[in-house]
């Protein structure tokens, strides 16, 4: 079933796969500017079954959701454009049956927020055939492989592989600053303000393996093979315990040096499925990737 707008009430039947999901999520399929979505949350204007709802409330199948706000609130159209679905076909570089995996350009967010014109999840609407679901994130400035699965219950399994440490992920990054061989950094990230991530006891496990590929120019070239998913964890890594910021990282490093964050998410193995994302061309001003293995 899809969004029906009657009256200047939206309105919308939970289906089967969609059972237990977050009321936010549904409604993003209506309302895509995710600053505009929380407010009609905050003025009480969504409702599932008859009843004010927050935007975490989890939904189930066969309920009703309605937005009460005129069309002017809402985006124009529940339709989306068909430039959003070729945008999101020229970033595929995998696909079967269960999911895909796009290349993300980095500046492309994964999800909605303020002052984000176009995001993932919003290029997913353009997809029919399938419930898509995300499976993990990256960072909007960093680039490279995002899982999509196409339905609840491959992106349940798909989220528990990562959270077994079953999905091998490996990155690539140029940091400023000369680093030798390889190693293994493992210790504990604690949330600092402004929702910076710093080396703290206390906090959560963080392991990264690390290897330098090549050098040019008073920086390196690293491969980076993250065993824990903290956030921000190769950035933290790289700043705080080797002392080589990753290029373009604003938040911990210097990132005037260079316009674009020299982070990307190269590889992805999924059983005997591997992922690979073509470099940026911006990363080939510094070395090539074919060493990494």
């Amino acid at each position: 079933m899809s969004w029906k707008e009657c009256s200047g009430v939206w309105s919308y039947r939970v289906s089967e796969d969609e059972d237990s999901v977050r009321v936010d999520r549904i409604v993003s399929g209506v309302c895509h500017n995710f600053g505009l979505r929380h407010k009609l949350f905050r003025r009480k204007k969504v409702k599932v079954n008859g009843k004010t709802v927050t935007h975490f409330h989890r939904v189930h199948k066969g309920e009703v959701i309605e937005i009460h706000a005129s069309i002017e609130c809402c985006d124009n159209s529940v339709c989306v454009p068909d430039d959003f679905l070729k945008k999101l076909q020229s970033l595929i570089v995998f696909e079967n049956n269960d999911f895909f995996a796009i290349n993300k350009p980095a500046g492309l967010a994964v999800q909605g927020g303020i002052n984000v014109s176009m995001c993932v999840d919003q290029l997913l609407k353009a997809r029919h055939d399938c419930q898509c679901r995300l499976v993990h994130r990256i960072d909007q400035d960093t680039s490279g492989l995002l899982l999509i699965a196409k339905n609840r219950a491959v992106a349940q399994y798909l989220t528990q592989l990562f959270k077994d440490n079953k999905i091998r992920k490996t990155y690539l990054a140029v940091v400023d600053g000369l680093i030798e061989g390889s190693g293994t950094i493992s210790n504990f990230l604690g949330e600092y303000q402004q929702k910076m991530r710093v080396v703290a006891e206390g906090g959560q496990p963080a392991i990264t393996h690390y290897k330098a590929i090549s050098q040019l120019d008073g920086r390196t070239l690293l491969e980076l093979k993250p065993a824990t998913g903290r956030k921000h964890q190769l950035r933290v890594h790289c700043a705080q315990v080797l002392c080589a910021p990753i290029v373009g990282d604003k938040k911990y490093g210097d990132g005037a040096k260079s316009s674009k964050l020299l982070l990307h998410a190269y590889k992805l193995q999924i059983g005997n499925i591997r992922l690979v994302a073509d470099v940026p061309s911006y990363f080939r001003n510094y070395s090539s990737s074919d060493s990494a293995d």
